[in-house]
């Protein structure tokens, strides 16, 4: 969550305990001999070795959440740039290398066992939710930086859409190249990469809301904007429902109370709104609704907390801007009852009014990503110089090889939770 002041460079510590998130996913070093048996010359010796190069420079940077954006995309690009001749000849037919290299990988949700198959689509498609759930890592860890301008907010902004985009590519185009059913919860399961891609949608979607509160933009706004941020966190949500619980337990407590919180916010500036328009009676109807959302997110927070499972550790209730929003809340309410009281005299409704209508006010949307093309390296003479022998090329199987050994977990900085300074700004937050 990003939270700016004009112009102005401040301290913002613990931000990253406004986030949770789930592990990396971690793999085994390749290198790629199945590859090297069938090639003959030079070219195709290059090629290996770029692959080999390429997939353990990019995975060194993707391992450290504070890796600079323009050298990992740089190193996504040259990587996948390789692969694609693996997935797709030069000349745009299936690969021949295609079946010939086993991957693993685990599961970002899974633990240590890993996934294994024989098809380098596998490979694409774990490279690219790795490096979007390393965009998430990325910009928590930005947020959680001591000083921090609006070219950083920026960036944060543009890391969490990035992520949104590519893991809507993976669910929209590549996982019908895998032609199987994937492991139930593993990182290759629609249900997944769509929560994936709503939660990274949500969290910047949040970085709109701060602005707007910040800037003191007019209640509607901010009913509009926070309404559509807790409908991402409750689709994120709903992804998950048909899992088993088990593994994604804590990840749903964390989608779920930041769905309450933010219903809780569209409430409480939809009460303003109608107070201003002189309806008391709804208005109060309306902040009564918010305050009990206000509770649920609070028990919702205890929950998250006691529950178990993978991800890092999250601590909103902890934090200024979720500190803030029940006395927020009681202000307004008290507000409106002293009014009714005073001079509108109206009757509270029994039924909740709706919400109006109301435009899409600079929602974050999700960056376009699409798969870089075929490496300088792949050209017709050296895809032809693997020479692949019909015997040689492996099946895809599902049932295959889940391997029986366990791959130990890529090693991430867990930072104690701490309780944040307060921000003296109304929100809990600072924003230019």
């Amino acid at each position: 969550y990003i939270y700016l002041r004009a112009n102005t460079v401040h301290s913002l510590t613990e931000m990253s305990h406004w986030f949770h998130r789930n592990p990396l996913k971690a793999t085994v070093p390749m290198k790629f001999e199945a590859l090297r048996k069938c090639s003959k010359g030079e070219k195709c010796n290059e090629i290996l070795t770029q692959l080999k190069a390429g997939r353990t420079h990019l995975l060194g940077l993707v391992s450290k959440a504070d890796s600079g954006v323009d050298e990992v995309t740089a190193a996504f690009t040259e990587y996948l740039g390789l692969l694609r001749g693996l997935v797709e000849a030069p000349q745009g037919e299936e690969s021949k290398l295609r079946s010939l290299v086993s991957f693993k990988w685990t599961n970002s949700i899974g633990g240590r066992t890993p996934s294994v198959h024989s098809d380098a689509w596998f490979e694409v498609i774990s490279i690219v939710i790795d490096v979007a759930i390393w965009h998430t890592k990325h910009a928590a860890v930005l947020a959680s930086s001591d000083s921090i301008d609006l070219e950083v907010a920026k960036q944060v902004h543009r890391s969490l859409k990035l992520a949104a985009g590519m893991f809507l590519h993976v669910k929209e185009q590549l996982l019908s190249k895998l032609p199987a059913s994937p492991d139930k919860a593993a990182d290759t399961d629609p249900r997944v990469v769509e929560a994936y891609a709503h939660q990274s949608q949500a969290e910047a979607q949040e970085v709109t809301l701060a602005r707007a509160l910040e800037l003191g933009h007019k209640p509607g706004i901010v009913t509009a904007l926070a309404d559509e941020t807790s409908k991402l966190f409750v689709l994120a949500g709903d992804a998950l429902k048909t899992l088993d619980q088990a593994q994604v337990s804590k990840w749903s407590s964390y989608l779920a109370l930041k769905a309450a919180f933010y219903e809780s916010y569209t409430y409480c500036f939809f009460g303003q709104e109608m107070l201003a328009q002189e309806k008391c009676g709804d208005s109060i109807k309306i902040l009564q609704h918010s305050q009990a959302l206000s509770d649920r997110a609070s028990k919702l927070c205890e929950k998250y907390a006691r529950t178990k499972g993978p991800g890092s550790i999250a601590r909103p209730e902890r934090h200024p801007f979720f500190q803030k929003l029940a006395p927020m809340v009681k202000l307004h309410l008290d507000k409106s009852v002293r009014e009714n009281g005073f001079i509108f005299y109206q009757k509270v409704p029994e039924e909740l009014p709706a919400l109006e209508p109301h435009q899409a006010y600079g929602l974050a949307t999700p960056e376009d990503f699409t798969l870089p093309p075929h490496h300088p390296l792949w050209t017709e003479e050296s895809y032809a110089a693997f020479q692949v022998a019909a015997e040689t090329t492996e099946k895809y199987d599902t049932k295959a090889a889940a391997a029986h050994e366990e791959i130990s977990p890529v090693p991430e900085p867990d930072i104690a939770p701490g309780k944040p300074p307060q921000p003296q700004t109304k929100s809990g937050c600072s924003v230019s």
